[in-house]
């Protein structure tokens, strides 16, 4: 398992850019993505767009957008169903003029609202807003209804062409850094005929990686299936979720780029992070110093432990987050480019985190940091 650094990572990742994931770290090459090249700080954070005119409107989707490229974000993950089918118009529309010095990844395989059978829930987009924020407890049944309604699993070879070519209208460009399976069977990984069609994307230029965003276990059946167009995995990674991050973290070698999403495991992930480390904070186990760090259990406290957990802990070399609001992306930027705790802080914080997970005992308290 990759160490943890106060300020540097031993990580797939430099700052100025992502190494390339096909045998080029020795030569010092550089994860490009075509004509993209990442070279703003922090190379790490990616900005996610699933909240885009789904959550919030237009107008604070601008501005999220806004914010975060001003801070230096460059890599925008989005999907054909985000936004009900409006997020990617919408990013596309915010990156004109920006486009060679951002990376792009979209994803295919479920249908927008506005083509499936979600259209009527996207006429009622400002009635559902306004639920979430006089009821906020209704977010859960909400989700859970969507989801239940929502129109997955196409993946057949014309199904990729008309969703790719959608893609590219609405983002306004000819081509797509990433661009990855969304939510995928595992039967999907084994169609040679869909990942010879993505093979010949890559070579037209349409494509410039092929990747999967999916639940730890499909990821698990794709790196058992492992197509050799595959590039890119991207995942749920959270202080609950690390099972995928540590397995990957102890392969002897990847030629492939792994990206954690959710990394705060939506509003239910952030309130048991918050109680999780409140409980550190007022343990006797928990050393003297580290207790007072992790006081209060705020937000800026639990994503400077997720973040460097997820990227410097478990060797991620990217995480997408959703920050729509200011104080959470300036809040996540701190984390990742200065932590308040050092490395020796941090790896007990995550053999706590792994032995909870394993439902296991937290490190005694006289093992010295």
């Amino acid at each position: 398992m990759k160490a943890i650094s106060n300020g540097e990572r031993d990580s797939p990742v430099d700052r100025d850019g992502w190494r390339s994931a096909s045998g080029g770290d020795a030569e010092g090459q550089r994860f490009s993505a075509g004509k993209a090249k990442l070279d703003a700080s922090p190379a790490e954070l990616g900005f996610g767009c699933g909240a885009l005119m789904g959550r919030v409107g237009r107008k604070a989707s601008l501005a999220a957008l806004g914010a975060a490229y001003e801070a230096g974000i460059r890599f925008f993950d989005s999907a054909r169903s985000y936004g009900y089918g409006e997020a990617e118009a919408l990013l596309g529309e915010f990156l004109r003029g920006r486009r060679s010095g951002v990376v792009i990844s979209t994803k295919f395989g479920i249908l927008p609202a506005s083509v499936g059978p979600l259209s009527a829930a996207r006429r009622l987009k400002p009635l559902v807003r306004g639920l979430l924020h006089v009821a906020p407890g209704a977010r859960r049944w909400l989700q859970g209804s969507l989801a239940a309604q929502r129109s997955a699993g196409h993946f057949s070879v014309a199904d990729l062409h008309a969703s790719l070519e959608a893609s590219l209208r609405a983002l306004k460009t000819d081509y797509v850094d990433v661009l990855s399976l969304h939510e995928p069977s595992p039967s999907v990984l084994t169609s040679d005929e869909l990942f010879a069609a993505l093979e010949d994307l890559v070579a037209a230029g349409k494509v410039r990686w092929v990747g999967v965003a999916a639940a730890p276990q499909v990821l698990e059946a794709t790196l058992a299936a492992r197509p050799s167009v595959l590039r890119y995995l991207q995942f749920p990674c959270n202080l609950f979720n690390l099972d995928l991050a540590k397995r990957l973290a102890v392969r002897e070698r990847t030629d492939f780029i792994a990206v954690a999403n959710h990394p705060f495991g939506g509003p239910a992930g952030v309130a048991r992070g918050k109680r999780l480390l409140s409980l550190l904070a007022a343990a006797p186990t928990t050393p003297a110093e580290l207790r007072e760090k992790l006081r209060p259990a705020d937000d800026a406290v639990l994503a400077d432990v997720v973040l460097n957990l997820v990227t410097g802990g478990m060797g991620i070399p990217m995480v997408v987050a959703s920050m729509l609001h200011l104080e959470h992306l300036r809040a996540n930027l701190a984390a990742m480019q200065k932590s308040r705790f050092d490395r020796k802080e941090l790896s007990w914080l995550l053999e706590v985190v792994l032995l909870t997970q394993a439902g296991g005992k937290k490190p005694e308290a006289e093992k010295p940091l």
